[in-house]
């Protein structure tokens, strides 16, 4: 290490060293840590760190682009804080290129201060700002900012030895920019892999907050990292149920999956709040965001107060069970857990409550951090170009375009198969034979539109569910390739897996896991099904609804299944559900759009009424869909049977025309008579009719569905046995008059 790169890591080390303290990790630093203030002619101090002049960097780690002049100005009034008293004025496209060291996730830091100058006035300037590609800032402007400082920090991966930082004015305007970091990301912000985001590797993090929950102050700490930890009471939803919980940092155990503080200091994992009364259902925080983004969520746990195990929920839907002690095997242990979700409202929310299910009494949450996640390289407009290099361009592209296309369409006609996508395992015809020993009937596991599913066993010894399709369906190559391309981008514990496809000889074959319970229809009223307990179904449609609900909100555009029923849903050795049959799905409406306009397809009984009548497909059509996977769930009745009477026949109809006598009861499935708690089923009903509206608008969201779901397990599991059958026999008792000497034959 040479004199100047010396010099230039002692203020940081010095700072570092005296700020932290008894920090387990403070041998780490960032291998690239460029603190720059911009325009500065000293050194600035700020926050526990040193901020260096630009010419410290000069000649050996960074490089000074400019098309235009530039000019270096300072301010020794009204300015927050130094680092905002000096800036760099660009009137053309500039770029600062940083040499990286260590390529990978790097911290990109922006400070703006418009502050008053006698020869410009900085708060007319527009500023778009590029890393690499990654548009951080389009037309920035100062117009909602009055006069205030800005601060913008993004999460950015940098997979070359350079990064090009580039500062680009708006038209005639200009730009300018008071202070950058680029700093290493000590720890890992990568986008999970389950969350159908393309491109994992070039997806930029802008961060929206980052909370030290429970710490009572409204300013600011700043860690050695240069991270903002900001409290948390503005965001709380109800402060009256919150509990502010504070414990000394050097009891905070290291964690091996979390180096600290790479991952958040020791005093965020101090502090926490819990629920004050025990009455208090939740604790949440409420985020305003942008409909049009997803967001990544990292969240801090720590048990201080030896709470075991409680739910995490997510715009109002259960993401995770917590519990630190069957991961730990010990208290006070830093966890965080990360998520990716979507929004369709204008806010974020953020809950943490008791598991009921295991007697839990109390909730906690250390910190929080949330990021929008921005996936798509955005195009400038290069105002710059001349007219006629987009001419040109334009003509280029175009021809390109043409060639291409025709290329594509001749491809497609000759070979169909090459469409496919190539990361599945493809199968020989002669492979899918023997698996099935050419496809003897005694492993036939059923039938449905696309064509004969078969027991197979691969030469591994696994066992696969092989589907066949029918030449004479009227499901083909569409539905083939489209369940192929859907299940290849979709990731849940609740959906099917796919394993691999076969096109050969004409055949279109599609290979699956095997489920070794099969489908639920076949355990309500199916040949020599096995009866469910109510625990059971609950568990099933619960699982289900978390499916669907991945498909409407785990993917930057939502994905419609159009084919929910009873006998799509297969159960697993363990009874847990995955939803089947992808060929007819298909994407749901943009974000400003309310349907999408396509021909009508699914299954009879579960058709969504107002999406037969005018073709307009939704989310809400998937919801009518599963009321009906509901309604069967509580009768044990199929949604249609021609052996039932005319009027009984389509099992709505005949539910509804009970439910308007007020003798719905009277046609739940009679299994369930003594065994159910009567809340957790009328809880059910009410939802079942909510799903089955006939106008979609009043219909509820999968979100909404699902936790009514999970309450309805709550009250189920609360709820001792004794005190179901004594309901019930007070239900009967009420309902059918029953005499004394009965009454007591019931209890």
């Amino acid at each position: 290490m040479g004199m100047l790169e010396l010099f230039m890591w002692m203020p940081l080390a010095l700072a570092f060293l005296l700020s932290m303290g008894d920090e387990s990790s403070s041998s780490f630093l960032p291998v690239d840590n460029y603190l720059l203030a911009c325009g500065s002619p000293v050194d600035i101090h700020f926050q526990g760190r040193t901020f260096f002049r630009e010419s410290v960097f000069e000649t050996h780690a960074l490089e000074l682009k400019t098309q235009q002049e530039s000019a270096a100005v300072t301010s020794d009034s009204g300015a927050p804080s130094p680092i905002y008293q000096s800036a760099r004025i660009f009137w053309g496209r500039a770029s600062y290129i940083f040499s990286i060291r260590q390529p990978g996730q790097h911290w990109i830091r922006l400070f703006f201060y418009p502050f008053p100058n006698s020869h410009q006035n900085l708060s007319s300037a527009s500023i778009t700002v590029i890393a690499d590609s990654a548009v951080l800032l389009k037309d920035f402007t100062f117009t909602e900012y009055d006069h205030s400082y800005v601060f913008k920090e993004y999460a950015v991966n940098i997979p070359s030895p350079t990064l090009s930082l580039t500062f680009i004015p708006s038209g005639n305007s200009f730009v300018f920019v008071n202070a950058i970091e680029v700093v290493s990301v000590l720890s890992n912000l990568s986008v999970p892999n389950d969350f159908s985001l393309e491109h994992h590797s070039e997806v930029v993090l802008e961060t929206a907050y980052r909370l030290d929950v429970g710490y009572k102050s409204l300013a600011t700490r700043n860690d050695y990292l240069g991270r903002n930890w900001e409290g948390d009471e503005t965001y709380l939803a109800s402060n009256t149920r919150a509990l502010d919980i504070s414990v000394d940092p050097y009891y905070i155990h290291d964690n091996s999956e979390s180096t600290i503080p790479a991952i958040a200091p020791k005093w965020v994992y101090a502090t926490a709040k819990a629920i004050a009364d025990a009455r208090s259902p939740n604790l949440s925080w409420v985020f305003p965001a942008n409909p049009n983004y997803r967001y990544f969520v990292r969240v801090h746990f720590c048990d201080v107060i030896n709470i075991t195990n409680f739910n995490l929920f997510i715009n109002d839907v259960a993401y995770k069970r917590v519990d630190f002690l069957s991961k730990f095997r010990q208290f006070s242990v830093p966890h965080y857990l990360d998520f990716v979700v979507s929004t369709r409202g204008n806010n974020l929310r953020v809950s943490v409550a008791p598991d009921r299910t295991a007697n839990s009494t109390n909730a906690i949450l250390n910190g929080l951090e949330i990021m929008k996640v921005i996936n798509q390289v955005r195009t400038l407009d290069r105002r710059t170009l001349s007219i006629i290099v987009k001419s040109i361009f334009g003509a280029v592209a175009f021809l390109v375009l043409t060639t291409v296309a025709l290329y594509y369409l001749k491809a497609y006609r000759s070979r169909r198969a090459s469409e496919l996508p190539r990361f599945h395992a493809g199968f020989t015809l002669q492979e899918i034979r023997e698996a099935t020993n050419n496809f003897d009937q005694c492993l036939l596991l059923g039938e449905g539109g696309f064509g004969k599913v078969y027991e197979g066993t691969m030469d591994t010894g696994k066992k696969v569910a092989i589907k066949v399709a029918n030449p004479h369906s009227r499901q083909g190559f569409q539905e083939f390739q489209n369940e192929i391309e859907l299940l290849s981008k979709l990731s849940h514990q609740n959906l099917v897996s796919l394993i691999g496809c076969c096109n050969g000889d004409s055949q279109m074959i599609l290979v699956y896991e095997l489920l070794a319970n099969g489908s639920l229809s076949g355990h309500l009223y199916g040949t020599n099904f096995v009866t469910l307990s109510w625990r059971q179904r609950l568990e099933i449609c619960i699982g289900t609804a978390k499916g669907l609900h991945y498909l409407h909100t785990g993917a930057a555009r939502s994905i419609i299944h159009r084919d929910v029923k009873t006998a799509n849903i297969l159960l697993n050795e363990n009874f847990v559900p995955k939803l089947a049959d992808f060929g007819i799905s298909r994407k749901g409406p943009p974000l400003d759009k309310s349907h999408v306009t396509t021909l009508v397809k699914g299954s009879f009984g579960y058709l969504d009424p107002e999406y037969f009548r005018t073709k307009y497909l939704t989310e809400k059509s998937d919801v009518f869909s599963f009321g009906m996977v509901l309604m069967e769930v509580l009768c044990g009745k199929p949604a249609l049977d021609d052996t039932r009477p005319t009027e009984h026949i389509n099992l709505a109809k005949w539910a509804s025309s009970f439910q308007e006598k007020g003798t719905f009861p009277e046609i739940i499935d009679p299994f369930l008579i003594g065994q159910v708690n009567l809340d957790s089923l009328n809880k059910v009903c009410k939802l079942a009719w909510k799903c089955l509206e006939e106008s979609r608008k009043n219909r509820p969201p999968m979100g909404y569905v699902l936790f009514e779901l999970e309450d309805a397990l709550h009250l189920e599991l609360a709820s001792p046995l004794w005190q179901v059958y004594v309901h019930c026999a007070i239900d009967v008792v009420a309902e059918n008059g029953i005499n004394d000497e009965k009454e007591q034959d019931v209890a």
